[in-house]
Order: structure tokens, then sequence, then C-alpha cells
């Protein structure tokens, strides 16, 4: 109950002397002065207090400006009622237009709150909501409406005497009637079942205490088919009886938590892990928290002020910490920097390890990822150099003569593995490269892949194969996938190097990126299901098709992959 100890005396005293106020006067009778409007008045004011009182502590700007809605739809009802009464006593057709559009705050009242009560969090869906407000908006227009125009219809009241106004409520009164009672209802529900503080829902009895309380003259008013009398005179009349259980079922649900306001304020303030106090401007203390103390100023506390509306603020700033720190440094000032100078001494070891650590990883790494191909050319050049197909100046005379077959033959096979090798080399240079590029994890310019296969390509001109690259636009591509990319070509070369003729090459950036190798011999050694783990890491795709004679493979990673790993990046 802590949050209700802070609830302002002086309002509810107010609140309460209004209301008492409103009873008196409406019982004294209407002559003269008509002091009955003073009772109407009593309640104006009362619903104008608790309208700006929500104003200033509902926090939700929804919500308070659904209440306030509803509040205006209680002021325009009492508003009514003093017209009706007083300004056109002897107006027939006024009175009674006055009198149909009292239905239209009864109806937009209870519907205002219950759209207060939808936008209590947690709201799901907030586009959800606002449709359901709209249809229900509009719903409550039509009601207003057919309100209006019964004199055309009587579908709401069927009047029978002028002016006395005799009449009998017809089938859309009673429909009103259950849709006032329905918004009531639902709103209490929704309310209760929206809360999801444990403190608030253990005090749901204090707003069922308050609605219970409240609802009496509701609920005295209908069922005696009026308002009570003491003699002649009624105690109240049926627009109070209506606002006043809304106004207390609302402000209990603030008070508990339900509703969140800032009223809980107080509470945090005096709850502060700090020695805070409030002062007001002639300097008088207004709150203060469990820890101030007033003269709690030392040499380990310091006390601050700050202006603030109406007054000020004082708190104790700790300084005992500070103070102990300045302490230790005058202490250990000579030391440190001995310290200092050893802890540089190790951070450039410590660097110096992290830079050799990593150039050896690169080394381990690039060296892991062409030592095969690094063996295979150092076989080549060697059997190379063992054989006699070596290029001597003999062999070089039959070549270029056109003589000796046998020569030729082997000198072109020569020829041959020597272009391998360069292949592979160029290979071994290029993929070093892109391995440098790529350890850092930042993306690749798809440049660098071209660069790479375009290398490759001009030695496999040698080799007297028709080749072409093409590329379309340029685009950064995630580092595995270049690295697959480019082993990708490579060891299609490679595995049809005894029956290339033709190759092309093609870099196609659009939303998607796609490496595109077209061959006129088919890659045994390449399948849909190569590397096709680390493919799905890359979110890369590969296919391999043929067609028109022409044999295709495509490495493709599409828009939304190059997203996630640009993002993963960043």
């Amino acid at each position: 109950m802590n949050r209700l100890n802070y609830v302002n005396k002086k309002i509810a005293f107010l609140f309460a002397l209004l209301f008492l106020m409103g009873i008196v006067f409406t019982m004294i009778p209407v002559h003269g002065l008509r002091p009955h409007h003073i009772a109407t008045f009593a309640y104006l004011v009362m619903i104008m207090m608790w309208s700006v009182t929500i104003q200033t502590r509902v926090t939700d700007r929804q919500i308070g400006r659904r209440i306030l809605i509803a509040c205006f739809f209680m002021v325009l009802l009492f508003v009514l009622r003093m017209c009706k009464f007083s300004y056109f006593p002897n107006v027939t057709m006024a009175r009674l237009y006055i009198w149909y559009a009292y239905s239209i705050p009864l109806t937009f009242i209870p519907l205002f709150f219950f759209l207060a009560a939808l936008y209590v969090e947690p709201v799901e869906n907030r586009e959800r909501v606002r449709k359901i407000e709209n249809v229900l908006l509009l719903t409550n227009a039509a009601f207003a409406v057919v309100i209006m125009t019964n004199e055309l219809h009587s579908f709401v009241y069927k009047i029978t005497v002028y002016p006395d106004k005799e009449y009998t409520h017809e089938w859309f009164y009673y429909m009103l009637l259950f849709w006032r009672i329905a918004l009531a209802m639902a709103t209490i529900v929704i309310l209760f079942r929206k809360c999801s503080i444990t403190a608030a829902r253990r005090k749901w009895y204090i707003p069922a205490v308050f609605i219970a309380l409240s609802s009496v003259l509701l609920i005295w008013y209908l069922i005696n088919g009026g308002a009570p009398k003491i003699g002649t005179h009624k105690l109240f009349q049926f627009h109070e009886a209506l606002c006043i259980p809304y106004m207390m079922a609302f402000e209990s649900m603030i008070l508990i938590g339900m509703i969140p306001a800032n009223s809980g304020y107080r509470i945090l303030f005096d709850h502060l892990s700090i020695g805070a106090a409030v002062y007001d401007s002639e300097d008088r203390q207004v709150m203060a928290s469990r820890k101030w103390r007033e003269d709690g100023e030392d040499e380990d506390h310091r006390v601050c002020r700050e202006p603030i509306q109406g007054g000020c603020v004082r708190w104790l700033q700790d300084l005992s910490a500070v103070n102990e720190i300045n302490r230790s440094i005058e202490t250990v000032k000579e030391s440190l920097e001995d310290e200092n100078e050893l802890i540089r001494q190790e951070n450039e070891i410590r660097s110096e390890r992290i830079r050799v650590e990593t150039r050896n990883r690169l080394y381990n790494r690039i060296a892991e990822a062409v030592r095969t191909r690094a063996i295979r050319v150092d076989e080549l050049l060697a059997g190379i150099c063992r054989s006699a197909a070596w290029p001597s100046e003999e062999t070089e005379k039959f070549f270029t003569a056109g003589q000796g077959q046998g020569t030729k033959k082997e000198a072109e096979d020569t020829r041959d593995r020597i272009v391998y090798a360069m292949i592979m080399s160029a290979y071994i240079k290029r993929m070093g490269n892109l391995i440098l590029l790529t350890d850092t994890g930042s993306l690749v310019s798809s440049e660098e892949l071209a660069l790479a296969v375009s290398e490759s390509l001009e030695y496999l001109k040698l080799k007297g194969s028709m080749v072409q690259i093409c590329r379309e636009g340029n685009m950064e591509l995630p580092p595995r996938f270049v690295l697959l990319a480019y082993e990708l070509f490579e060891e299609t070369i490679e595995d049809i190097w005894l029956r290339i003729n033709t190759v092309m090459v093609s870099l196609i950036c659009s939303d998607d990126f796609e490496f595109r190798i077209a061959l006129d011999a088919p890659a045994e050694a390449i399948s849909s299901t190569w590397k096709d783990k680390e493919l799905r890491s890359a979110g890369a795709k590969l296919t391999v098709r043929y067609e028109d004679e022409t044999y295709y493979i495509s490495l493709k990673v599409s828009a939304a992959a190059l997203r996630d790993k640009k993002e993963v990046v960043l």
C-alpha cells in the first residue's frame, strides 16, 4: 500500500467536498438564482480537475488522450443538462433535441474509456487496435445519427405527449443500453487481463471496492427507476451516477499501477541510493530520500545544489572513493613510472609476437592451400630438366624448321607441360594474394577475382586455346566465396587440360553474383556436389549443365546471402 500513501490528500478532500456540494445543491428547489447550477458547476470542476491530473500523470499519450476525450464528453453531458433545464425552458423542440443529445455523450464516454484500456501495454498489434478503434467510432457515429433522427422513425423513444414528454423506450434504446454495459464490462476485463505487474495484480481488490462503491449510485438509480429522494428532493441525477464510477475505476487503477502513471516517482525518490532532498523557493524541505543528511558535508562528502522550477534539489556527492584513489596515486606515483615502462616493453614484445604469429599463420594457410600444386610444379620442372625433351638448340631448330616429327612432338609436349606449370604457378601466386586480401574477413571486390582468372587465361593462350573473360559490373563479395570460385576455376582447367580448346569465363554482377565457366569439354572432377558443405556455408550454389554442345559450370551467390555476409562484416 506504499503507493497509495502518496495520494494527494488535499485533492482527494476537494473532490469529496465537490461531490457533497453537488448532492446538497441538487436538493435545493429551483427558484430565483437557480442554485442547482452550483451542483452542476461543482461536478464540472471535479471532472476538469481530474482531467488535468490525468494529463500530468498518465505517461502513455495514447491512453491519456482517450481519457481526456471521455472527460470532454462528461463535461458536454453536464452542459447539455444545464441547457435543457435552464436556457430553453419553454422551447419544446430545443429541449427535445437536447434530451436526444444526452445519448451521444452517454455512448461515447464508455467507448473512449474502452479505447484507453485497449492501449494499455502490452499491445501486441497496434495496427489491429487502430482498425478496431475506427470501427467502434464509426459505429458510435451511426448510433448518434439514429438517436438525433428519432423524430423520423421513433426507433429509440416513442413520444406520445408533447410538451410533457411522455414516452416509451423502443428496441434501439435497449440496444444502446446493452452497448454501453458491454463496453463498461469489457473495459474492466481488458484492464485486469493486461495487467502483468504482480504487485498491481495483488491489489485487485482496491479497484474492485472503488468500482463497487461508486456503482451503488448507478445501480440504485436503475433499480429505483430514478434517483432516490429525501422528501421531494432528489439526491443526485443520472449524469453524475454514470460519470463517477468511471472516474473512480480509472483513478484506482492508476493508483495501484495497472495504468502507467508517474505517481510512483515519489516512492522512487524516497528509495534513492544517494542522499537527496527537494527544497521549495523558501528553502523549506519538501521531500528527502532516506539517505539524506542535511549536515552530512565533510571531507569525503560534498553537498551539491541544482535549481529546479519552484525551488532546488540538493544531494550528497560521495567523494570518498575519489579521495582514496588520489591518495593511492600519490603513494605509488614513482613506482608506476617503472611499471609503465615495463608494460610498454611487454606490449612491444606482445605486438611483435602477434605479428609473427599472424605472419606464420598466413604463410601456413597459403602453404596448405597451394601445397599440392607446388609439389606438382616442382615435379614437372624436375622431369623436364631430366628429360631429353628439354628445349635445346637442336630441338628448337627442328621445331622451327618443321623437321623431325618425333622431336617436334616431344617439344610440343614439353611446351604444354611448361604452360601447365605456369598456370599452376599463377594459381599459387594469385591464391596467395587472395588469401592475404581475405585474411581480415572484409569483403573482396569481384575485380580481384577477375584479375586472378585473367592471368591464368593469359597463360592458357600459350597452349593454343581460345579464351575469353567477360565482366559485367563490379561488386563486393564474401571472402570465402572468392577463394572457392578461383579454386573451382583452377580445378576445372586442370581436369580438362589434355582436351581443352575453348574457355569462356563470365563474372555477372546484378542483384545476385554469378561466376560462370563455359567449356567445350566436360570437367569430370566437377559435379553439383563439389565442396557442397563449404559452398553452403559461403551462401553459394553450384550448378553443372550441358547445353548446345557446351558445358556450363555456374557458381552463384544470392543477393540475400551477399547482404547477410555484408552485415556480418560490418
